[in-house]
């Protein structure tokens, strides 16, 4: 685990993240975490929802915590949304000018 942390760590000096992203171990895990967590956004689930998941969330960001990219326990289901939300992304208003 620790040469998996230190490869982590050399992604992010180098702006790198896709790498890990499209790694077999983070995709292995996501698709475990997605089985385990019914494909839902667990953020809408607990507010009585019923939402697809669209992406597998660190709660302690990689960047931060590379130590904690590949643990099961840091990672939560979570819609397009409730993600955007969570990064304080704002999706651009559409208004009758634009569709």
């Amino acid at each position: 685990m620790q040469a998996t942390e230190e490869w982590i760590k050399e992604l992010i000096v180098k702006g790198d993240m896709h790498s890990f992203y499209a790694s077999s171990a983070w995709t292995a895990l996501a698709a475990r975490v997605r089985e385990q967590q019914h494909n839902e956004c667990q953020r809408c689930k607990n507010r009585g929802y019923y939402v697809p998941c669209d992406v597998v969330h660190h709660k302690q960001y990689v960047k931060k915590r590379p130590d904690m990219a590949l643990d099961e326990g840091n990672l939560e289901c979570l819609c397009r949304e409730c993600h955007e939300e969570e990064h304080k992304r704002k999706r651009p208003m559409l208004n009758e000018e634009k569709w």
